[in-house]
């Protein structure tokens, strides 16, 4: 047998080393954080005021061993700027770098390169300028208030964000998963990064499927027990209490499983395990607060505007901002080119009041009189949106000016409210036109008796895109209606969309009483539409597809008003048309995350 020549001259010799020896790789953690991202958040957005409420939370949880506190819960409606709070703290974090991914690279934004979005402007305010001395609080004061934010940033480990349209944001098994590999990557704790890489059964504890099965047990033994563990060993050295901070838990009571825990819950039964210095920050909305009530946590609220004269300071610092670096806002609520102090004294205290503490209604009113759309060159400011929901019907109103407008872009609305996660154009393309299925085609990929259903399900006028067998909407065609919806529909790094913010998404498909009902959209025709997507996908459906799918026909309520027509139930038929489009439907019914957190509603 001949031997092969392994030295042909130098330059063989060398590439034939480089070829043999492969370059030492150490082992790494196997551990995946969720990628964030936060439309309502840009590169380009500040943060002004919250210095009183940093300083609070702070005392809370760095006030000694005598009185102990395990957390804190930030409480606030609407818009009030709690993913903004929680932002913030993480973009002064060992996290930081990481807020390049939470910011939205949405079309509104100005990129700035080098910077972390969330920066804190200089005050524009001082004596004999506009509105001087409105900011409180002596240069000690303020110090100290800067001291206490930036400690309490250097003390966060893990962050998560909870989002609605996003639902494995608000699974517990992603939520056990995703702090346990941020843990694993914060510089105060690099000891428990040791212990995960010379212990790969921790980490095994710690994957995806572990934590489906048994988020308690992942958490207690491969996050809470091991970190206890290096703390009384002194290897975490840590002089200050560490923090994890959690946005949102009232969104994940959205995606509450007939069987197991919500966020919330799991919390409320594992906060007794943990150490005394690791402490929890998290936000609720007002009206879901109840829901923490088991929490063992200092409440801080962001509602009091009438009672609180931090959060009164904190609004007249946003208006000030805003107004002070704009020229445009500037000259569009100066009467006769005139803005004085007492003109000024009066828009602030208007928008304050219509604002009743919201942020988001300050920010989007101040956008629209940026751009022209509100000019006030009244006194009595009657151009002005009273609320929130008046500021999205005249955004809505100057991007759809007439009925037929608005209904080119409703079925991609209805799809992305009915969604469970974010999709890709492509993905709603494909949904939209689902609703334009051929006969053959639809009894091809779901059986002669799910396509006599699907033809008699009664959905209403323009839901679809084109009613179905008349013709596919051409991808031209379907660009342009995206992109008139870029401003509410933003498109994150990965190529899916999200709406801009939760309160847009609730606006859409749910009005209180006495508001008007112009540009509702209809979810029970996007789930339709979504269950003939998974219908006509070329290959059988996988198990969490096929979940899915019985998912979105139940939401439709497809067979609903059926079973007289057809003589069969209304069980029966949703079975019948899943089974049809997956691969193994025992196989779904039997996958991991289906036996350990059922959706019984799906199953029956």
């Amino acid at each position: 047998m001949n031997r092969q020549n392994t030295h042909t001259g130098p330059g063989h010799a060398q590439t034939d080393l480089r070829v043999r020896f492969a370059p030492y790789r150490p082992p790494d953690i196997s551990l995946k954080p969720l990628l964030f991202e936060v439309p309502s958040i840009t590169m380009d957005s500040v943060f002004t005021g919250r210095d009183w409420l940093f300083q609070e939370v702070d005392a809370h949880l760095n006030r000694g061993n005598n009185i102990p506190n395990l957390g804190v819960v930030i409480v606030g409606n609407i818009g009030y700027g709690k993913t903004a709070i929680i932002s913030r703290l993480v973009a002064l974090s060992c996290h930081g770098t990481r807020m390049r991914q939470i910011a939205s690279d949405s079309p509104q934004a100005s990129p700035k390169h080098g910077e972390l979005p969330l920066t804190q402007p200089q005050p524009a305010y001082s004596t004999g300028t506009l509105g001087g001395g409105s900011c409180p609080g002596t240069p000690e004061m303020r110090r100290r208030q800067e001291e206490a934010m930036r400690r309490l940033a250097s003390q966060v480990v893990a962050y998560h964000y909870c989002q609605a349209d996003n639902a494995y944001t608000c699974l517990v098994p992603e939520f056990v998963h995703n702090v346990a590999a941020l843990l694993c990557r914060s510089p105060q704790l690099i000891a428990y990064r040791e212990l995960l890489l010379r212990e790969p059964q921790l980490q095994s504890m710690l994957s995806l499927r572990s934590c489906v099965q048994d988020p308690l047990a992942s958490f207690r033994r491969g996050v809470l027990e091991p970190l206890d563990a290096l703390y009384k060993e002194r290897k975490i050295a840590s002089e200050d209490d560490l923090v994890i901070l959690i946005d949102g838990l009232n969104e994940a009571e959205f995606h509450k499983p007939d069987y197991g825990d919500t966020i919330v819950s799991f919390l409320s039964k594992t906060i007794s395990k943990f150490p005394p210095w690791l402490k929890l920050v998290v936000t609720v909305r007002t009206t879901l607060q109840e829901i923490t009530k088991l929490l063992p946590f200092h409440h801080i609220s962001l509602d009091g505007l009438e009672e609180n004269d931090a959060i009164d300071q904190d609004l007249q610092g946003y208006i000030l901002h805003r107004i002070h670096s704009s020229p445009e806002i500037q000259n569009n609520i100066s009467l006769n080119g005139k803005m004085d102090n007492t003109t000024f004294g009066k828009l602030s205290a208007h928008l304050k009041a219509l604002s009743q503490g919201s942020y988001l209604y300050l920010k989007l009113t101040f956008d629209l009189i940026e751009k022209g759309y509100l000019v006030l060159k009244s006194s009595s400011y009657k151009v002005v949106p009273v609320n929130l929901a008046e500021v999205y019907l005249l955004q809505c109103n100057m991007r759809f000016p007439t009925q037929s407008s608005f209904e080119r872009a409703l079925p991609l609305l209805n799809v992305a409210v009915a969604s469970l996660h974010p999709l890709t154009d492509e993905q709603i393309y494909q949904a939209i036109n689902a609703g334009s299925l051929q006969a053959n085609t639809l009894i091809a990929l779901t059986g002669n008796l799910v396509y006599r259903i699907a033809t008699i399900v009664p959905v209403k006028k323009n839901s679809l895109s084109k009613a179905p067998g008349h013709g596919m909407l051409d991808w031209e065609d379907f660009t342009q209606r995206v992109d008139n919806l870029a401003m509410f529909l933003v498109k994150r790094r990965d190529g899916t969309r999200m709406f801009v913010h939760p309160s847009f998404r609730e606006w859409l498909i749910w009005r209180e009483e006495g508001e008007k009902t112009k540009f509702l959209c209809d979810p029970r025709s996007g789930h339709t539409l979504l269950a003939f997507w998974f219908s006509r996908q070329e290959t059988k459906l996988n198990r969490q597809q096929t979940i899915e799918l019985g998912h979105h026909i139940l939401k439709a309520h497809i067979f609903k008003g059926l079973s007289k027509k057809v003589g069969v139930s209304s069980s029966i038929l949703q079975g019948l048309w899943v089974s049809y489009s997956t691969e193994g439907l025992s196989t779904a019914l039997s996958s991991l995350r289906n036996l350990y957190t059922p959706n019984i509603k799906v199953l029956l």
